[in-house]
Formats: C-alpha cells, sequence, structure tokens
C-alpha cells in the first residue's frame, strides 16, 4: 500500500458512503432499514391491530391480546470491485476517483434495489396485485391501489411510496390529474432531488428501471409497486457498505472493492400492491 496515497484511500472511502447514500440506491430510504446487523439475518417484528373496549366503573380491564409475530430477512453477499493497474495511479485524478466510486457504489445500490423488490413480490396477498400485464396502466388503476391500501388501514402519514417503470412514467404523464401542478406537490426527499419523482394522492410517486419485467416485445409488462415505508424491512450487516483497496501483486494493480451483506423481507404483505401493467 505504500505505492498509494493514503489520501486516495480516504476519499474513496468517504465518496463510495456518500454515492451509496444518495444515488446508489432509489429504494433504501423507502423501506424500514436496520443497520449494524451482527449476524446471517435478522427479524422484524409486526405488530397486529388492537381493539379498544369499555369497562364498567370499578371492573377490570379488557387486554387487546395484539398479535406479535416475526418475519426474517435472511442476508446475501454482494461486491462491487474493479482493478486499478499501478502505473495508472499516476494517470488518475478527482474526476477517475469519482467515476471508480460511483459504478461500485451504484452497482451495490441497484442489487439492494433488487433485493427489496424481490421481497415485496414474495408474499404479496392476490387480492392485492391490480392487473394482468395485458393492458397498461390507468387512472382507475391508481386509484384502486391508492383504496387497498386505506382499506387496509394503512397509513397515509406521507411515507406511501410508489415506484413505477420508465414506460409507466410516461403513462402517467398523460394523465391529467397526475400531469398538472395544481393535483401535484414536489416531493419532500432530499434524496430524490434530481430524479423523477412526484407527490400525488399523499404518495410519492417515483420512476424506477430496475422493477421486475415479465413477457417480451409487444407483450412485455412491469410489475410496478406501491407500499408504506414501516410494509418492508431491509437489514445490513456491520456499517452497510463496506470498501477497501488492496494491492494484488499477480495482476499488478490494485483492487478497489465495494461490498455489502444484507436481506430484505416484507414486513407486511397488506402494505404492498402490486401494478402488473404493460409496458405499451
Amino acid at each position: 500500500m505504500a505505492d498509494i496515497s493514503g489520501s486516495f484511500i480516504n476519499h474513496y472511502e468517504a465518496e463510495v458512503h456518500v454515492a451509496y447514500q444518495q444515488g446508489g440506491s432509489r429504494l433504501r430510504n423507502t423501506v424500514r432499514v436496520k443497520g449494524d446487523v451482527t449476524g446471517a439475518s435478522t427479524k422484524f417484528t409486526r405488530i397486529g391491530k388492537g381493539v379498544a373496549t369499555q369497562k364498567t366503573r370499578n371492573g377490570n380491564i379488557s387486554p387487546m391480546n395484539v398479535d406479535h409475530s416475526q418475519v426474517q430477512a435472511v442476508f446475501s453477499d454482494w461486491y462491487g470491485p474493479d482493478y486499478v493497474d499501478k502505473l495508472d495511479e499516476y494517470k488518475i485524478n478527482h474526476d477517475e476517483r469519482r467515476a471508480l466510486t460511483e459504478a461500485g457504489a451504484y452497482a451495490i445500490g441497484r442489487k439492494i434495489d433488487e433485493v427489496i423488490i424481490a421481497a415485496a413480490l414474495k408474499d404479496i396477498p392476490s387480492g392485492n396485485v391490480i392487473g394482468a400485464g395485458s393492458a397498461v396502466m390507468t387512472l382507475d388503476d391508481c386509484l384502486e391501489a391508492f383504496a387497498l391500501l386505506n382499506e387496509a388501514q394503512v397509513p397515509d402519514d406521507g411515507n406511501r411510496f410508489a415506484v413505477v417503470g420508465p414506460r409507466q412514467w410516461n403513462t402517467l404523464l398523460r394523465i391529467d390529474q397526475f400531469a398538472r401542478a395544481s393535483y401535484v406537490g414536489e416531493n419532500d426527499y432530499v434524496w430524490l432531488r434530481g430524479v423523477e419523482a412526484k407527490r400525488w394522492l399523499g404518495t410519492t410517486w417515483m420512476m424506477h428501471t430496475g422493477l421486475t419485467a415479465t413477457g417480451s416485445g409487444a407483450t412485455r409488462a412491469t410489475k410496478c409497486l406501491m407500499y408504506h415505508k414501516s410494509a418492508i424491512g431491509l437489514g445490513e450487516n456491520g456499517r452497510g457498505i463496506t470498501s477497501e483497496i488492496n494491492y494484488v501483486p499477480e495482476k499488478a494493480a490494485f483492487l478497489c472493492n465495494n461490498m455489502i451483506s444484507a436481506g430484505a423481507v416484507a414486513i407486511d404483505p397488506q402494505g404492498i400492491v402490486c401494478l402488473h401493467v404493460k409496458d405499451k
């Protein structure tokens, strides 16, 4: 490590963390995150709904006996490495370091989004699936998803999110209620500034390119999602994304590696709705 400056290593690690938090993953901040976990998995607790009761004067109260259950997120390990030739250290400038950090951090971020999406779709109730991928998204589809969350008494507290594909985003822009400023507002989240995101129906809508697709060509469809933040959990080992730079003599190069061990799980499937709609 004597041939590479300490400032480069420190700068690299710092930029990886900034890129991961702000740009690498679009969905990490839209779910419940449990960090610094020790172990190969973590559990999230779900507390059921309670019902208030009355009591007679001087009588005993009746416990709600709220149901407590747990769901488990099993961790998997992911890596985003790249090599820097030893002689390239004389050519690396600030822009090159930024390119390396963004490439590694974004790769990890995309994988985290993939893990979250897979967990959201895994145990979703059939009644919470709108469409069969045979028709494009409509205003009625959006309102039905909104109604399903309301009927399940999912909190309307500003922590609802909707994630759609690029084609669905274009479709939404053709819907007057979504496109006009009088119906929508700017998103409230700093980490979504500069990206395609709007606030509509009390929900933050965003465009995402990594959603699950079915079919191909004219029959290609996308499984879009609407959910509450507390309905999906993400667990991470240690301090989340980790970066390191090691010299590999056999390659006469430095291995710049970004890695994470993480897993996601649907905490409350009733708080998740899937809109299975055609791309065209």
